[in-house]
């Protein structure tokens, strides 16, 4: 039985922390994949004089599990430099923006007084210069190798509710794998899924144990305000 939600129709959100899941919550990771190939492939055409983009980007489309190693063997480079690419590629910047839509909400939450935070696994500096490129870095950020803990494990989880205590929590995510369980096992939280558009890295599952699903699921973040309001007596 899904909990009677507490959230009420009001005119400000002052109360509540929103935190987010960030890959494929409030950009589309493939977009950072498609940067992170395109910035590899550049390096690799200034060096070698070769132009591997097309190759690369339809490689991973079709499924090839180690781009990177494609790329040494056309090349003609040694295995081992494909661990210099895939450091190359996490540390790249990377060219993301934000969707039109996130900005907006993210706006309109703050300016109804809601408390913003993210909550993404990943290395630090990766998700950082996602972070920055997404002008997303003036908002605080819990990130997992940062706290050596991932999804489901609810340290971080609880770190928000320290942080801001005596507060209302609401988490969005994607992933019913890994988002939910967590905050949905604590205290004066609420989940929100937000369904893929086709184009997720992962798949989402709704076949499962209750408390791996969000409370409520949205089709566009531009419903997570109406969502965060609604209430919900079954």
């Amino acid at each position: 039985m899904m909990p009677k939600l507490w959230l009420k129709m009001q005119q400000t959100f002052s109360d509540l922390v929103v935190v987010f899941d960030l890959d494929d919550t409030l950009y589309k990771e493939i977009d950072y994949v498609q940067s992170g190939i395109t910035a590899v492939a550049a390096m690799l055409k200034s060096l070698y004089h070769e132009d591997l983009t097309s190759v690369l980007i339809n490689a991973r489309i079709s499924g090839v599990t180690d781009i990177w190693q494609l790329a040494c063997e056309k090349l003609h480079l040694p295995k081992e430099t494909k661990e210099s690419l895939l450091w190359f590629y996490r540390l790249h910047a990377p060219d993301i923006t934000l969707d039109e839509k996130v900005l907006a909400t993210l706006n309109y939450l703050q300016d109804t007084g809601a408390t913003l935070a993210i909550l993404s696994d990943g290395r630090s500096v990766t998700q950082r210069l996602k972070l920055t490129a997404l002008g997303l870095s003036h908002i605080p950020a819990f990130i997992s190798e940062e706290y050596s803990s991932v999804k489901p494990d609810p340290q971080r989880f609880i770190a928000i509710s320290k942080h801001w205590p005596g507060r209302r929590y609401v988490y969005v995510g994607d992933n019913p794998d890994k988002d939910f369980y967590a905050p949905n096992a604590l205290k004066n939280w609420v989940t929100i899924g937000l369904r893929s558009d086709g184009r997720n890295i992962h798949q989402q599952n709704d076949i499962g144990f209750h408390e791996s699903l969000p409370h409520i699921w949205i089709d566009d973040i531009a419903e997570l305000p109406k969502a965060m309001v609604q209430e919900n007596a079954q």
